[in-house]
């Protein structure tokens, strides 16, 4: 095709005449019948003059902020934060609760300090978690130092990441990987979760991020310990065992007074008061200080160490109460299980549940601020006394 036919035909095509179906509305006179001509002109006006329905959306808004989610009802609190809009499921379809829980996200949005969320990182924030021991015991910070180091050396994402950016998949994606590396039981999965969970709670306490981003993760259910308890008779033959007088006084301690390690290294002398039968014991564990009797069964040993000169203000009760290794020994010898020097207060506890003493009383012997912990531990002892005597009142 040459240049002038080509140019030729543009041109007729140029000069068709619009078929007649597609002529506005109105003009359109052909020789069709009125029919025709009817359903040409709703045709027409069907493709020229429709608009477009716009579909439902998706969330219904119900007041200042919130917003239901038709398809679950679901409401959803919308913030403006740092320049974005922001939307949190409050997980409720109760509109008084919603409102509650928005204004207290409104408080947790003004507490952040949006400078220091752009810039503060991974890394600062876990220079602040060493410095801050959060009341906690030193093995327990010792423990969490340990935990931290493996989070810094296996931690893919960076530690020049800003806090902020770091979300809850990643931390889960991490503690999977934790857990299949290591093959982890759930308390194992459970010390990483706790370090998690203090970490990003000092995030939350610098202004550094709105909320925790290890708080989506709960900490798992673990399996029940094997609790190796000997009895008050094994207790007393292991005790006689021991080679060494510092292991023995320490496991007799242990054993009458219902105290662990940790509780009799921090006795001294001015924690003892015998006018008011009483000692004043201080829970390492939670740094919490109450008193216990001086139990009739534990006056022989006291008024021992009194003698000895042990009990001196100023003076701690035991320079080294660590008698694992002669308890050891001692079990071997003897053919027993090998019993940890916890277990030494474990027989105490069984011992006094068993001799009937209120599990209040002994839980505030121990420290606790309720019984819940006995009765969960202790249950399989105080049940068959306490049935028997619930069924002697069935006479």
């Amino acid at each position: 095709m040459n240049l002038h036919t080509f140019r030729h035909y543009h041109l007729k095509v140029a000069c068709l005449p619009i078929p007649p179906y597609a002529q506005p509305d109105g003009q359109y006179r052909g020789s069709v019948d009125s029919g025709k001509a009817k359903n040409a002109r709703v045709l027409t006006s069907v493709l020229t003059t429709r608009e477009k329905t716009r579909k439902n959306p998706r969330f219904q808004r119900v007041g200042n902020g919130l917003f239901r989610f038709k398809r679950t009802g679901t409401l959803y609190a919308v913030l403006k934060v740092n320049g974005r809009t922001r939307w949190k499921s409050l997980a409720t379809d109760d509109v008084a609760y919603a409102k509650r829980l928005l204004a207290e996200e409104k408080v947790s949005v003004s507490r952040v300090d949006w400078r220091q969320a752009r810039c503060f990182t991974l890394l600062q924030l876990i220079e602040a978690y060493r410095q801050n021991p959060m009341g906690l015991a030193a093995s327990t910070l010792k423990i969490r130092n340990g935990l931290l180091k493996v989070f810094e050396r296996t931690w893919k994402y960076g530690l020049g990441i800003r806090v902020s950016d770091v979300k809850s998949m990643m931390l889960k994606t991490w503690l999977a990987e934790r857990r299949q590396e290591k093959s982890l039981k759930a308390s194992g999965v459970n010390n990483y979760i706790r370090m998690l969970h203090g970490l990003f709670k000092i995030a939350v306490e610098c202004g550094a991020a709105i909320e925790s981003a290890a708080m989506v993760q709960p900490l798992l259910r673990e399996e029940s310990p094997e609790r190796l308890t000997p009895t008050w008779e094994q207790a007393n033959a292991i005790i006689g065992a021991v080679h060494g007088q510092n292991a023995k006084n320490v496991l007799s301690a242990m054993l009458l007074l219902g105290l662990g390690q940790a509780e009799l290294r921090n006795l001294h002398g001015e924690h003892f008061d015998f006018e008011r039968q009483q000692i004043i014991v201080r829970r390492q564990k939670t740094q919490r200080v109450f008193t216990i009797p001086i139990y009739p069964q534990a006056k022989p040993l006291l008024e021992r160490f009194k003698a000895e000169g042990r009990i001196t203000t100023g003076k701690p009760l035991f320079e080294r109460p660590y008698p694992r290794e002669a308890l050891v020994r001692a079990c071997r010898k003897l053919g027993f299980p090998l019993f940890s020097p916890r277990s030494f207060r474990r027989a105490f506890i069984v011992r006094a549940l068993e001799r009937g003493i209120d599990p209040r009383c002994v839980a505030a012997w121990q420290g606790h601020r309720d019984a819940t912990l006995v009765l969960k531990v202790y249950g399989h002892v105080i049940a068959p006394a306490h049935n028997q005597a619930m069924a002697q009142l069935l006479k």
